[in-house]
């Protein structure tokens, strides 16, 4: 489970700051608001899984809060604090949609129960989240195609122009895949000539079809080389972490034309004295393609001229690995990776950005994630992207990030 951040919203500082320390104790990152407005803020500054609001605030009051909190694709999980237990104030304070109660002087004991199921229950709650807009997404992107083919015999692209090209090589790269290709062939059907024993065929027609013929080819190659890695037995190298720390680096290395494209450049964590004492297994030909494939993602996907930043560590049986980029805008103003993609960017065809990146030379109908993911299915590994709020700039606001994490297990030497 990812940190265990708590908001605690009480304006009465005796009581807050106790609860605060004892909150701290049992290990939970604590941030304290003093009324209801200033608890706000935090929240979408950078929200909580977790919210402990007291009921009598100045400026917004703990039912107020609990109102404006209750938007979000996830709502945080809310406990009301009071010090009475009048049965009908509870009732009225359970109705207002919140998780629990807490009734003062708090035992440790008790909260610390309660705060644990809290945490299961609002991952339990994101992951559904996750699932039902994951449907939602095959949902319009199945209808999308439905319609996308709808277009192509309705007669929509049966003649040519300067548009032809663009709109078929995005539609291939947007998910419509090999649906482009069929239709450059319908077209060759419809508008060829036939002389003698030879067919005429537009010479701009002809280049389409050799392009897109070139991006299928690249496409099923990927399938191919994915179908050989998840059924074949692969072949694993035994080193040190340290040693894969070099790795890792030398790799970077061989990215730097990509990284000169727009002028960015990878930062990496020191070494760790801890690195010799663990080794790895692990194959280097697919962990190289995963590795460059995550970092020309993030590079694809960030600002220029900004910073990418791997972070490794060992720790708890595992060489963990994680990648921070700060993202350029989605197309609706957000920053990131929505909710809803965090599984499903690593499923064949499905992309967050509809653009086509050719100065990359890559794959860009989303494929290379999902090798990615299943060469660290095959090495026993972990996956995920999510984003992170980073307070570590010198702006005075923070900035979203996107963490890009990969673990292997190791063993010790």
């Amino acid at each position: 489970m990812k940190e265990k951040r708590v908001l605690l919203a009480e304006d009465e500082l005796v009581s807050a700051t106790y609860l605060k320390d004892s909150l701290s104790a049992l290990g939970y990152k604590v941030t304290l608001a003093s009324d209801g407005k200033q608890a706000l803020d935090f929240y979408f500054e950078n929200p909580f899984p977790v919210i402990i609001t007291d009921y009598e605030m100045p400026s917004l009051n703990g039912a107020e809060l609990i109102q404006e909190l209750k938007t979000d694709d996830v709502e945080p999980v809310i406990f009301m604090l009071t010090s009475h237990i009048d049965p009908k104030l509870i009732v009225n304070v359970m109705k207002l949609g919140i998780y629990d109660y807490l009734v003062k002087p708090l035992e440790e004991h008790e909260i610390s129960i309660k705060l644990k199921r809290a945490f299961e229950y609002y991952e339990m709650k994101r992951m559904e989240t996750i699932s039902k807009k994951e449907r939602q997404l095959r949902l319009e992107g199945h209808l999308e195609w439905i319609q996308w083919k709808e277009k192509m015999a309705g007669g929509e692209f049966n003649r040519l122009n300067q548009n032809l090209f663009e709109s078929l090589k995005n539609s291939f790269c947007q998910g419509a895949g090999f649906g482009a290709l069929v239709t450059l062939l319908k077209l060759v059907a419809d508008t060829n000539v036939k002389e003698g024993n030879h067919y005429k065929i537009e010479s701009e027609l002809m280049e389409l079809i050799q392009i897109n013929t070139e991006m299928a080819e690249k496409a099923l190659k990927m399938f191919s080389d994915i179908d050989l890695m998840v059924s074949s037995p692969m072949q694993f190298e035994e080193r040190s972490c340290e040693k894969l720390f070099e790795q890792l680096l030398f790799w970077i290395e061989d990215l730097k034309p990509i990284l000169a494209l727009k002028n960015q450049q990878v930062l990496v964590s020191d070494l760790k004295p801890n690195f010799s004492k663990f080794k790895v297994s692990y194959n280097p030909f697919s962990l190289e393609t995963s590795f460059k494939e995550i970092i020309t993602n993030a590079c694809k996907f960030s600002q220029p001229d900004s910073n990418i930043t791997l972070v490794t560590n060992v720790e708890y049986n595992w060489f963990k690995s994680m990648i921070y980029n700060q993202p350029t805008s989605n197309a609706d103003g957000t920053y990131g990776i929505p909710l809803q993609y965090e599984n499903l960017i690593f499923e064949p065809f499905y992309r967050l950005s509809k653009n086509v990146f050719d100065q990359y030379g890559t794959l860009d109908f989303g494929l290379g994630l999902c090798y990615v993911d299943s060469c660290f299915k095959k090495h026993d590994g972990k996956l995920s992207v999510h984003n992170v709020i980073d307070h570590s700039e010198s702006s005075d606001s923070p900035i979203t990030k996107v963490a890009f994490r990969f673990s292997l297990p190791v063993i010790k030497i």
